[in-house]
């Protein structure tokens, strides 16, 4: 096989294939920066966001509007008063790795519509207080809606999770596509059993997928393509040799 990719053509074939499989690895490479980079501008855009001032609900989103492209971490700030009968809890969320409750009030606020404010955790459900149903400024991050939670029945006054479009079904009145992470009420009228619940970390781990896919992509291409060539080159040695062993002069024996 050394003799045949010796030859002239098979040099020249052996070039080719150098230089696509330099150009299919910087291409992967390429691929693969691109994915780190919009991961890593996408983590500065959203902690630069979170740094804002925060703005007033109203002038952000209207009730019923679809949730903002950007509206995650959002700081806003909610006037109103707490509705303190459609409170409710949901079960399995952690806090510094210990299981507990979250407790959800909705903020009827001054455009007449509700807001689900996340006020904080709770170990046990006894815990979770109501507030006073007097007006307060909540400051906090927005956050879109969650996905339903398909399990056992929950005790009354328990969801699986922040499901708007459960709770539009169940509350009277507007509600916004969205609900707060609060981070400070004006008066404070949480007491002290209900821990607060950080906002959703702003970093991200790891590269986006499409980009990557394509970095593999090329990569498997420049492998592919070693295969191929060893394969013509194995063919055609065998081939050669074939034509070598029918050409060589038989002895007959006497």
């Amino acid at each position: 096989m050394i003799r045949t990719a010796l030859q002239p053509r098979w040099l020249a074939l052996l070039a080719l294939l150098l230089v696509l499989l330099y150009a299919f690895v910087r291409l992967g490479l390429w691929q693969l920066s691109l994915a780190q980079q919009e991961e890593g501008e996408d983590v500065v855009a959203l902690q630069a966001q979170a740094a804002e001032p925060a703005v007033p609900l109203e002038d952000y989103l209207s009730p019923h509007s679809a949730f903002p492209a950007d509206g995650s971490g959002r700081p806003v700030r909610a006037q109103g008063v707490y509705v303190v009968a459609d409170q409710f809890l949901v079960p399995q969320r952690y806090l510094e790795g210990e299981e507990g409750y979250w407790v959800v009030t909705p903020l009827q606020t001054s455009a007449d519509a509700l807001l689900p404010v996340l006020r904080g955790w709770v170990a046990e459900p006894g815990q979770a207080d109501t507030p006073d149903p007097g007006p307060v400024t909540v400051t906090g991050t927005l956050a879109p809606a969650e996905s339903p939670v398909q399990g056992p029945e929950l005790p009354p006054g328990q969801l699986g999770s922040v499901d708007l479009a459960a709770l539009a079904n169940t509350w009277s009145g507007e509600l916004y596509n969205a609900f707060v992470f609060a981070t400070d009420e004006q008066p404070s009228v949480t007491g002290n059993a209900v821990t607060k619940v950080p906002p959703p970390s702003l970093t991200r781990e790891g590269v986006d997928w499409r980009n990557l896919g394509y970095a593999l992509q090329w990569w498997v291409f420049a492998g592919f393509a070693v295969f191929m060539y060893l394969r013509f080159l194995s063919d055609a040695a065998a081939s050669a040799r074939t034509d070598d062993d029918a050409a060589a002069p038989h002895t007959v024996a006497p």
